[in-house]
């Protein structure tokens, strides 16, 4: 089939603009030196502007964006939020773009935002809706929601993450709620609804509900959607039920900035993901709608480009579309200097395959982070280091495209993703002469100290970074950890990179506080990400016993902890 911008693969194709707080990550952790020059709240409406235009130029046809209460509590307020995003999707339509906004429709509560009248579960059994408490919380934030209705040309309900309501029934019954109160402030809204986590028979049990006008979303996510034959069969039952069917595209363009936040170039990646889709399902039935998660916004630029233009033509060479998002940054001079530089990033983080990007790929052959040449990859991030500084001091003004932000400081903003992977092909080199020493030698002064100075911890910079950590330093922890406990030399530790993992424990357990209106809370003593972050369990642990023994938390006779000071936070609220 030939595809071309008048005959798409996709008719309709957005960005899911995401509202995380990049210097404070879920509402738990904040990043002090993290750049705001990525921070969509923080633009102006020129920048909202030239964001929206930044879009159309990656090929898409509208921009969704998650309104949800933790963008509420970054900003101060859902007044805030909402009052930039009527200018954003006013700037979209000025330009014959639309505007979809995706909500949590069953989420008021935590992730940073306090509200101590919020209720999910009837106090004595039966319908949530029918208990008064529930059904004013309910009210009240879809009321919320329902402010932007006018603004509004598709709005999503998100409902099974984090996933409050106890029964489908109440699912259903609240998602009425929701649509009626949208449809009365905008008749020509339409109503649609993800899937993400949602039991098989959610669609057919909308559409016995009388949701027949509904669009329903799958996820080209596809560990979620790896079982043979399932893609097919979802597709089958929206056609056979009449339903709108939309793709709600999380994590094939990057990776959540609240978990493996990093800067990727995922050109080939998508490619991959897309002509997989295709295959398990466009004998079925085409999307004729498609979003992609825009986490870490303008340095997402270069792989939102190629999922705009790829949707609408999925036979598109993905490294093509990589060299035309230089040019128009770069201009056509300089367009190949910069290419250089995202091939770098893309060969040292994301590969050609969802299999090695994906983090969790059932394959094993996760991540192209341990899966290239150390030497190869330090000495192409030098000389990538050396032509972004040099494309930043020349202050480039041969742009073609539209940014928000300027060329040189996109540049600038590239620079310490590189410096990381510098930094992670240096430490592997070093490490893998550690552990032929050892092979040679045991288990000896020499070999303790080659490993303590291997072990430097790679630095956050100005970057975003997920709960987890910076990827390619809790890899390094990983690597080192697991060594010395085959080895039974002792680990190293860096009081820097320690007294950074420690704050967020304690912002964590401050916001789960805050949550509890100031109530001392306990929780078990890996209570930060069920041991995700930091590099591990026992990582965690140590940091979170060492917080103990200084009095910044207690510990009760179970081993939970809790701050130690809980006087501290018991005035914060919201709303």
């Amino acid at each position: 089939m030939s595809y071309s911008v008048n005959n798409p693969w996709i008719a309709k194709r957005e960005p899911i603009v995401c509202l995380w707080k990049p210097d404070y990550n879920r509402g738990f952790v904040s990043n002090m030196n993290t750049s705001l020059l990525n921070d969509v709240m923080c633009f102006s409406d020129r920048q909202l502007e030239e964001y929206a235009l930044m879009m159309k130029d990656c090929g898409f046809t509208g921009v969704q964006v998650t309104d949800m209460c933790t963008a509420w509590r970054h900003s101060g307020s859902p007044e805030f939020v909402h009052d930039r995003l009527k200018v954003f999707a006013n700037a979209l339509h000025k330009h014959g773009m639309e505007f979809s906004l995706w909500a949590w429709a069953a989420e008021f509560s935590g992730h940073g935002w306090q509200d101590e009248d919020v209720r999910y579960f009837p106090e004595n059994g039966g319908k949530a809706i029918d208990d008064p408490g529930v059904r004013a919380a309910f009210e009240k934030y879809y009321d919320i929601y329902a402010e932007m209705a006018p603004y509004t040309d598709r709005v999503i309900a998100h409902y099974y993450d984090p996933g409050n309501l106890p029964t489908m029934e109440d699912v259903i019954d609240f998602l009425r709620l929701f649509a009626d109160k949208f449809k009365a402030a905008n008749p020509n809204v339409q109503i649609c609804v993800d899937t993400w986590g949602s039991p098989d028979d959610f669609p057919d049990k909308l559409v016995e509900a009388g949701f027949e006008d509904i669009m329903l979303m799958e996820l080209p996510f596809l560990p979620n959607w790896s079982e043979e034959g399932k893609r097919a069969r979802f597709r089958q039952g929206v056609k056979d039920l009449g339903c709108g069917l939309g793709s709600w595209g999380w994590y094939t363009c990057e990776y959540e900035i609240d978990q493996h936040a990093m800067m990727s170039i995922n050109n080939r990646v998508l490619k991959d993901v897309y002509k997989q889709v295709q295959a398990q399902g466009d004998h079925v039935m085409i999307p004729s709608y498609w979003s992609e998660m825009d986490s870490y916004h303008v340095l997402n630029y270069f792989s939102m480009y190629a999922a705009g233009h790829l949707l609408t033509n999925p036979d598109a060479d993905p490294d093509l579309l990589l060299r035309e998002s230089a040019v128009l940054l770069a201009g056509d001079e300089k367009a190949d200097a910069l290419l250089y530089a995202l091939e770098l990033i893309r060969d040292a983080r994301s590969g050609d395959t969802w299999a090695t990007y994906w983090w969790q790929h059932e394959s094993g052959k996760y991540n192209v982070l341990f899966n290239t040449d150390p030497v190869e990859i330090r000495d192409r991030a030098e000389k990538s280091l050396s032509i972004l500084d040099e494309l930043a001091k020349a202050k480039l003004d041969c742009t073609k495209g539209h940014f928000p932000l300027k060329p040189w400081q996109i540049m600038k903003l590239m620079m310490p993703h590189v410096e990381q992977i510098k930094k992670w092909a240096e430490f592997r080199i070093a490490f893998a002469k550690v552990e032929e020493m050892y092979k040679a030698e045991g288990d000896t002064e020499a070999v303790r100290a080659a490993l303590n100075d291997a072990y430097k911890p790679i630095p956050e910079y100005n970057c975003i970074v997920g709960l987890w950590g910076q990827v390619e330093c809790v890899e390094m922890i990983k690597k080192i950890e697991k060594f010395c406990r085959e080895t039974g030399i002792p680990m190293p530790h860096s009081g820097w990179n320690d007294f950074y993992y420690k704050r967020r424990l304690v912002d964590y357990l401050t916001s789960m506080t805050r949550q509890d209106h100031g109530k001392r809370v306990f929780r078990d003593n890996c209570f930060y990400e069920a041991g995700l972050g930091f590099g591990g369990y026992d990582e965690t642990k140590r940091l979170v016993a060492e917080l103990v023994h200084d009095g910044v938390l207690v510990e009760n006779e179970k081993g939970e902890v809790a701050l130690a000071n809980v006087d501290a936070v018991k005035y914060d609220f919201n709303i």
